[in-house]
């Protein structure tokens, strides 16, 4: 009786490792995911800092309406949609993105109000780049973190 126990124990954790290889398989992201997102944060970036209020609202609304038809797009290729905040180890990747948007974001509109308006540039730029150096890292650690044995 025991050893029927064992058996089924070890059935329903290979069960389980399987499904967590399936779903790590299945969560990967579309190579234009990243590019897109980064180009919706970087101008908006640029708009709250160099645009005036209309601008602002206009470029808020772009973002929003852009991160939610990239959501819905994620979660019709892959069937589920993970947050970054709320994805384990793998959410350092997205507070580090968040710290570096923090970054660009303060360090431009310090530097806009010194009267100086390229930096602004540099940091959407950094921006870009970073949410897509960045959100490549995230979906890499999703993958193994899901992929790992418990």
């Amino acid at each position: 009786m025991e050893n029927h126990s064992q058996d089924s124990t070890r059935q329903s954790l290979a069960a389980i490792e399987k499904a967590r290889w399936k779903a790590a398989d299945r969560l990967v992201t579309p190579w234009w995911y990243h590019p897109v997102l980064g180009l919706l944060t970087s101008a908006y970036l640029v708009a709250i800092i160099l645009g005036n209020q209309i601008t602002r609202f206009i470029a808020l609304a772009i973002f929003l309406l852009g991160v939610a038809a990239l959501v819905g797009a994620y979660r019709k290729l892959t069937g589920v949609w993970i947050s970054g905040f709320s994805a384990g180890k793998a959410s350092q990747w997205a507070y580090s993105l968040v710290g570096l948007l923090i970054l660009c974001g303060v360090g431009a509109f310090l530097l806009h109000d010194a009267g100086l308006d390229w930096p602004t540039w540099v940091a959407a730029a950094l921006a870009f780049t970073g949410v897509i150096v960045l959100g490549r890292k995230f979906d890499v650690a999703l993958r193994d973190q899901l992929r790992a044995t418990p």
